[in-house]
């Protein structure tokens, strides 16, 4: 998917409404966050469930490419 994302550069630079660009930050940032979960594991004593994580580390990957966007904006 994040391979995908990098492929969506090449052909799209404007997107026609919010879930388009839902779905490129999905595929460019949201599975970076996803692929980093194994590597930074979880906490042996955190009582969140791995699906509570994985959604935090999702969203985490979409907020973060949203907010590199909207500094993009003023230039």
């Amino acid at each position: 998917d994040m391979v995908d994302g990098m492929r969506m550069d090449l052909w799209k630079s404007r997107y026609n409404n919010f879930d388009e660009l839902y779905l490129y930050c999905y595929y460019v940032a949201g599975t970076v966050g996803l692929m980093s979960v194994p590597i930074m594991g979880i906490a042996p004593e955190s009582k969140a469930t791995t699906e509570s994580v994985y959604n935090a580390a999702l969203a985490l990957g979409i907020a973060n490419q949203l907010t590199n966007i909207l500094s993009d904006v003023g230039e």
